[in-house]
């Protein structure tokens, strides 16, 4: 197992989950303020977020199961 890769996808984890507050929030802001001048710009900041959250989620995951899964390159010949 790669050591290194595991807690980049933890630490990737991590912040998607702290990224699926607050997008969630953020938009929910953003509709209960719907005649606030700021209201496109709240709304695409956290549209943007919602999205980056799934991102990063996915990019974690496969950092995981590739240190756990992934052989060993020390064996391969190039």
């Amino acid at each position: 197992m790669k050591s290194n890769l595991f807690k980049k996808g933890l630490k990737n984890i991590f912040l998607s989950l702290l990224l699926m507050f607050v997008g969630p929030t953020l938009l929910f802001q953003s509709f209960k303020n719907q005649n606030h001048p700021w209201f496109e710009g709240v709304l695409i900041i956290s549209l943007i977020l919602c999205l980056l959250s799934i991102f990063i989620g996915f990019k974690g995951l496969k950092n995981i199961m590739s240190s756990i899964f992934k052989k060993e390159d020390s064996n391969v010949v190039k």
